[in-house]
């Protein structure tokens, strides 16, 4: 569980974040492809933070970064999945990677659309894990993407 320090200390730096996109248009950048860019929490069980999660795309080249204080347990890991969960959607599960011994993530990609995708997802899997689905009974965090994400 989070001390009240580091709670305290997640809330300020996602109004920070927040206030920042939106003094700067939400992020949009007007060059030739804009990005959108979105940070937010990561909320746990009980709605408790588990970490911060940035995330910034044109739809096609997609950086995402998570951050947390969280240690999994012994044996384990936490791994990032981007979610196509909308209604009627595929409902598939892309792994970002695992959460290294720092308590971070960082992916990179240029996928065909990003904005398909509507949730990230943070998982405790096996070290060695060779089932390449999420445990999902094992979901320790979310972040609901906003649109333009979930077309």
């Amino acid at each position: 569980m989070l001390s009240m320090k580091h709670w305290v200390t997640a809330i300020i730096l996602s109004v920070t974040a927040t206030a920042m996109l939106l003094s700067t248009g939400g992020g949009m950048n007007t060059a030739s492809a804009v990005s959108i860019a979105q940070t937010g929490a990561l909320i746990g069980y009980g709605g408790q933070i588990f970490g911060l999660v940035d995330v910034v795309s044109d739809g096609h080249q997609t950086d995402v970064k998570v951050a947390t204080n969280y240690v999994p347990p012994s044996g384990k890991t936490y791994e990032v999945w981007m979610v196509d969960g909308n209604y009627y959607a595929s409902g598939y599960p892309l792994s970002l990677g695992q959460i290294d011994s720092s308590g971070k993530l960082k992916f990179t990609e240029n996928m065909v659309n990003a904005f398909t995708y509507t949730d990230i997802i943070v998982t405790v899997e096996p070290s060695d894990d060779k089932d390449p689905k999420p445990a999902w009974s094992q979901s320790v965090g979310a972040y609901w993407l906003t649109p333009p994400f979930g077309q």
